[in-house]
């Protein structure tokens, strides 16, 4: 049975997950803020941990630092009411493995909950320049992989947050799994780093359209 921990300072948060996620045959324990949290993992294995990013005192960004600084490899999915583009990459480079925006569906959390407990992170996870990344997710977009094709992104995103290309490409993988918002704030944090970007510029006017769908995705 996989092993979660649950931390966030709200405890109808940790409740509402909590139920969620145990009807799902995960084993939950939960901690209430980031001290409770650290003691809990230095003293037990976890598969996964879900971590609020605004806490008092000790935020999920330190506490994170902190069990990376020790060694402690166990996969953290951040959360945070005040989610950005910026946040998510800024989670990533410190070794988050995903991000949710607060408020967040049953099901969301269920599917990226799963996603993240259910790949070898490892089986990807070698020495490759940032341009394979890149190219393994342009192949697994064409092939409708989207999971794998975000995780290559994400990879990359470790190695370089300042991309508009990979940006750009998290915006498509939105939109094609229908979540056009989000596409939208990809697309404009890819020109917020390179205004000259055209595949951001395209998409995002096309988005803009009310009939978007009847055009090309521009991959760049």
């Amino acid at each position: 049975m996989k092993k979660i921990l649950i931390v966030d300072d709200e405890s109808n948060i940790r409740l509402g997950l909590n139920k969620c996620l145990a009807k799902e045959g995960y084993y939950i324990e939960e901690a209430s803020n980031g001290e409770e949290a650290l003691q809990l993992i230095y003293n037990k294995k976890y598969d996964l941990i879900l971590m609020d990013v605004q806490m008092p005192e000790l935020n999920g960004f330190d506490v994170l630092k902190r069990i990376r600084k020790f060694g402690n490899s166990t996969r953290v999915i951040m959360m945070t009411a005040f989610g950005t583009v910026e946040m998510a990459v800024d989670s990533m480079k410190i070794g988050a493995v995903d991000f949710l925006s607060k408020p967040f569906t049953i099901s969301k959390v269920r599917d990226v909950v799963k996603e993240v407990l259910d790949k070898d992170m490892n089986i990807l996870r070698v020495d490759k320049d940032i341009s394979r990344y890149i190219e393994e997710a342009r192949d697994a977009i064409f092939n409708k992989d989207y999971d794998k094709a975000k995780f290559c992104l994400k990879e990359a995103l470790v190695n370089d947050s300042s991309s508009a290309e990979i940006q750009n490409l998290l915006g498509v993988i939105e939109e094609k799994t229908g979540d056009r918002q989000l596409a939208q704030k990809y697309y404009r944090a890819a020109l917020s780093l390179d205004p000259t970007y055209e595949p951001a510029d395209n998409n995002l006017k096309r988005t803009a359209m009310f009939n978007s769908f009847s055009s090309k995705v521009d991959l760049g």
